[in-house]
This record gives C-alpha cells, structure tokens and sequence, in this order.
C-alpha cells in the first residue's frame, strides 16, 4: 500500500499535536501523596512500623523534605516544624495500630528524634540565570565575582521513631487513641485524604 505524502499544512498539525502531547506528559507529575502515607507507598516520606511483640511496635515516621532560608533562624523554625509533624504523623499511626489490635489506650515507652539538615552549594565562577543577585548586577546572567560567592540551598528532614505499647498500666502516662486520631485530623486537615492525580 503506498503512502500519500503529506502536505505542508498536515505535517504542521501533527507537529503541533506532538508539541501539546509532549507538553501534557511533561505537565503531568504523577499522584501526590498526603502526609499520612505509608513510606513504602510515597518512597520518601510517610509511616512504617515493625512489630516488636503481641502488644508493643516500633513506629517511624520520615517527615517530607523541606527547603528553608539560609539564617539560623530560619532554619531553627524549620527544625522544629519538621520535628512536631514527624512527632504527631508517628503518635497518629500509633493510635491507628493500637485500634486495629483491639486498644483504645497505648502508652509511648521510647521516643527518638532526628534531623539531617543538607546543605547545598553552588559552584563558584558558574553562571547564574538570576536577573539581579545581592550586588544589583542587572543582566539575566552573570559570573559569580569569586569563589567565595556561593548560593546556598538548606533542606531538612525530620524523623520519629517510637516503640509502643498498647493498653495501660497504673500510674504511666498514656493516650487514648479515639482522641489522638480526632485532634490530629483538626489538626493536619486532608492528612489521610485519598491520593489525587495531578496534572
């Protein structure tokens, strides 16, 4: 069967349906994931656990990674945001594990807390797509005047690691597990939400 060539307005349109299909794809990424996810589901942050006995696990909660400005404040409030969400996501498993093994009451026997803080810096002489940097240079791109002029880019991520155990005895402090779940989804609205797709 022989081929009809196409002509100069034909090959125009699958040109720019082939523009927009590769546009779309790029524009699409991917499911996105609320904070209450299994880590094993998001592959970078989110709850796992590891079951120590009948009545007692171990809960880690990895919270997202998060950019913050370069002051050592910036990056102190940070800290403790990343810290108090990797906090509540691991006592909310916990109570979830705690109801689904039959108990409304669990007690928190070991807590462990970690940040690691990145820092990321750029290379220097290299060129910058930045319109005007901290000297005022007004050119779209520039070379860094030496090697001590760097771009800093600081992340953190925090991570919570409890061992639980589930019930209560006399005199220990404990959460109940009704209202742990209760405050946390007040607290983080859409936390447990269904995965959406984005566009």
């Amino acid at each position: 069967m022989r081929m009809l060539p196409l002509s100069r307005s034909s090959r125009s349109s699958l040109l720019i349906a082939g523009g927009m299909a590769l546009l779309l794809a790029a524009c699409a990424t991917g499911p996105t994931f609320p904070l209450y996810s299994p880590r094993a589901v998001t592959g970078s942050f989110g709850f796992s656990e590891q079951k120590l006995s009948d009545n007692s696990y171990q809960v880690t909660y990895v919270a997202p990674s998060r950019r913050t400005g370069p002051s050592n404040r910036a990056v102190a409030e940070r800290r403790a945001q990343s810290l108090d969400l990797s906090n509540d996501m691991a006592l909310w498993r916990a109570a979830d594990l705690a109801l689904a093994n039959g108990h409304n009451e669990f007690r928190v026997t070991r807590r462990d807390n970690d940040v690691t803080v990145n820092r990321r810096y750029s290379e220097p002489f290299a060129p910058s797509p930045v319109g005007f940097r901290r000297w005022g240079a007004p050119y779209p791109f520039h070379y860094r005047r030496s090697p001590w002029d760097y771009d800093i880019d600081i992340s953190l991520r925090a991570r919570t690691n409890l061992v639980v155990e589930f019930g209560r005895q006399p005199g220990d402090e404990y959460f109940v597990a009704t209202d742990v779940i209760n405050q946390l989804r007040q607290t983080y609205p859409g936390a447990d939400r269904p995965v959406t797709q984005t566009q």
